[in-house]
């Protein structure tokens, strides 16, 4: 199993492990995939996150983004975004209910990089209108009460427990594993194979 989206937790090289701010980057060295991310960014706080970059030339950027729950400067996720295109590198993004914002600033931006958008509970346009631009959607549990969760099945996607990684989170996520299976009625391998493929984009 790869877990395309969680937190810092036991190591494993089979997740991509985000951060949300800048008290936990010193931790994601353990991590083989890592990124740094600021949910709730300062100006101070992307300047921190850019010298890691420079430093870390194998790390992501994420998790950053939209959520209608807090106040988000847009012009620091805009800031965020062009260090992803300048830096070409991979990226995670957080979005609740703020789609259209985000889209809207990633054409505005352009991106030369691949990206992530994690647990994704939209609809199947809006998950289209991301791959056209790049992305891949993640699933997690959440999602499967989605609306359009089984509209998604034919698009490429990744799964993810969005949770520390633990014993906890690998149960979480053996269970996801095996509702997507059944719901798109292939074995567990295939799906396993299948998520392996579109991960490798992440973290060739």
């Amino acid at each position: 199993m790869f877990d395309a989206h969680c937190h810092i937790g036991i190591p494993s090289a089979q997740a991509i492990v985000c951060s949300s701010e800048p008290g936990e980057y010193d931790q994601l060295q353990a991590y083989r995939y890592h990124a740094y991310g600021l949910l709730r960014p300062a100006d101070r706080d992307v300047d921190t996150l850019e010298q890691r970059l420079f430093a870390d030339r194998g790390a992501m950027i994420g998790e950053f983004g939209l959520d209608c729950r807090w106040e988000t400067d847009e012009r620091l996720v805009e800031r965020l975004l062009c260090l992803a295109r300048d830096l070409d590198r991979p990226f995670v993004l957080h979005v609740v209910h703020r789609h259209d914002r985000i889209l809207r600033l990633i054409k505005q931006v352009g991106t030369k990089s691949c990206f992530i958008v994690h647990g994704f509970t939209s609809s199947r346009q809006t998950a289209l209108s991301y791959m056209r631009l790049g992305g891949t959607i993640s699933l997690s549990p959440r999602s499967l009460a989605s609306r359009d969760f089984r509209k998604l099945l034919d698009l490429g996607f990744l799964l993810e427990s969005d949770l520390p990684l633990s014993g906890e989170s690998l149960k979480v996520l053996d269970s996801l594993y095996e509702s997507v299976a059944a719901a798109m009625s292939i074995s567990r391998e295939r799906l396993e194979e299948r998520i392996n493929v579109t991960g490798s984009v992440f973290t060739a």
